[in-house]
């Protein structure tokens, strides 16, 4: 597929993810007193209900947990033109409505790499069709109930085998960002 139809397939399948930041209400929002003698009600401080943090996404309708990294060879065989790296993960539906895993990967998750002048953004790859990746790929395309669970997989093709990937994490496609990890490929 060429950079066009991926960019309009991503932007297709993470719209639904775009608003999927919390706001506060008026409820929420400390009161104020109305005159000096009144006592002024302090907001308990809400702990933080979405990051990316020891492996772990945690949105608002989804927590995608990083299961395993691996840098993949080229191969003939499995019609793989450069090295990729591969993420395998779990994605949880905490929403009330089925979802794909996958468009939540891909709404909320970024990977690049530094090159001498630029920082590049790698491109999804072919999705490994290795025997040892047949339960990702079993339910990858398929829907989530709420509250259930199911594996996936996501291929990188990788511009540089020395370079380290930094994966970014945003709480969906233009959403607030939520932290990053280092990946030094071997």
């Amino acid at each position: 597929m060429n950079k066009l139809g991926k960019a309009v397939v991503i932007m297709g399948l993470g719209l639904s993810l775009v608003g999927c930041g919390t706001q506060e209400t008026i409820e929420d929002a400390p009161k104020k007193a109305s005159n000096p003698t009144e006592k002024v009600e302090v907001a308990e401080p809400k702990k933080e209900d979405v990051y990316f943090k020891d492996d772990t996404l945690k949105i608002d309708m989804a927590t995608v947990r990083i299961l395993s990294t691996e840098v993949l060879e080229p191969s003939k065989e499995y019609f793989r033109e450069k090295p990729q790296l591969v993420f395998t993960y779990e994605t949880t539906n905490d929403s009330k409505k089925p979802l794909n895993g996958m468009n939540v990967w891909i709404a909320c998750f970024e990977a690049t790499q530094e090159g001498t002048d630029t920082i590049n953004k790698l491109e999804v790859g072919m999705t490994p069709q290795e025997e040892k990746y047949a339960s990702y790929l079993e339910h990858q395309l398929d829907d989530i109930k709420p509250g259930g669970t199911a594996k996936g997989i996501m291929a990188y093709d990788i511009d540089d085998p020395k370079a380290v990937v930094t994966l970014k994490a945003t709480q969906g496609l233009s959403g607030k960002e939520l932290g990053e990890k280092k990946i030094e490929l071997k």
